[in-house]
């Protein structure tokens, strides 16, 4: 099974490192939109401290409690990239290709992770928080929610699909491909203007450019803090953009959004 490229920036590189990871998808997981992931790796967790076990199924964060002085271990049911909302607020290892070793640099965490799956494809997105019943070790079942290919006897995308449809620029059975003027949000500093609106019964995508207001300044380009409403069309599901980042020399980049019922 094919995935997007995704360069990995090195740990404590951070905003400037990760500019290299082009095509980043951070799923918008239905109801979580505005919401939201050197130690001591040999340390065993307390005695008769608790385990998390967690099924994602793509439509709820997973909760990854996090305490001050304290590891949490969050394993992964394959190898992953990730990519934190800030990551100075954390220090991170791997421990191995499926665990995260991840301790708190202050009191109060609170901030979104995404994973992508190396093997699958698969994108998770984690509330990371110090608020959250603390358990030193959360483990992530495996999920079928978010597979690229479509279960057996199904024939239309997934939401995963459907994205990597939209960057292809190949339309699958059964959508509408449309072409489109409408502004989706103006709001400093982004401005996305819809291009093409890929109907089909169950779900719409939308391919889109967005471009900044603040064109002297460099501007992150995180789906997963963008919210882009359109009503009539169900809930964001998921979204992706090309480019990591607008600054004097990039303006604008294109982005992709699924919603559905």
């Amino acid at each position: 099974m094919s995935t997007l490229p995704c360069t990995k920036p090195s740990r404590g590189a951070g905003q400037a490192g990760a500019a290299s990871c082009l095509r980043r998808l951070l799923l918008r997981a239905a109801g979580t939109l505005p919401a939201v992931l050197a130690l001591l790796v040999a340390s065993a967790p307390p005695a008769g401290a608790g385990a998390s076990e967690l099924v994602w199924d793509g439509t709820t964060y997973l909760p990854v409690p996090v305490r001050l002085g304290s590891d949490t271990r969050l394993i992964m049911p394959e190898p992953f990239d990730d990519s934190w909302e800030r990551d100075n607020e954390v220090a991170t290892v791997l421990l191995d290709a499926h665990t995260l070793i991840i301790r708190p640099r202050s009191a109060n965490v609170e901030q979104r992770l995404t994973l992508r799956g190396r093997k699958s494809g698969t994108l998770y997105l984690a509330r990371v928080s110090s608020a959250l019943p603390y358990t030193p070790i959360v483990t992530v079942a495996n999920t079928t929610g978010l597979r690229d290919d479509p279960p057996a006897g199904h024939t239309r995308p997934t939401v995963v699909g459907l994205l990597k449809a939209m960057m292809q620029g190949s339309a699958p059975a059964g959508y509408q491909v449309l072409h489109s003027q409408r502004v989706l949000l103006d709001q400093p500093p982004y401005r996305i203007v819809a291009q093409q609106v890929w109907r089909s019964r169950h779900q719409t995508g939308i391919v889109a450019q967005l471009s900044t207001s603040l064109p002297g300044q460099t501007i992150p380009v995180v789906p997963a803090n963008i919210l882009v409403r359109v009503p009539e069309l169900g809930t964001l599901r998921a979204m992706a953009a090309d480019d990591f980042e607008l600054n004097a020399n990039r303006l604008s980049t294109r982005v992709y959004l699924v919603y559905a019922n």
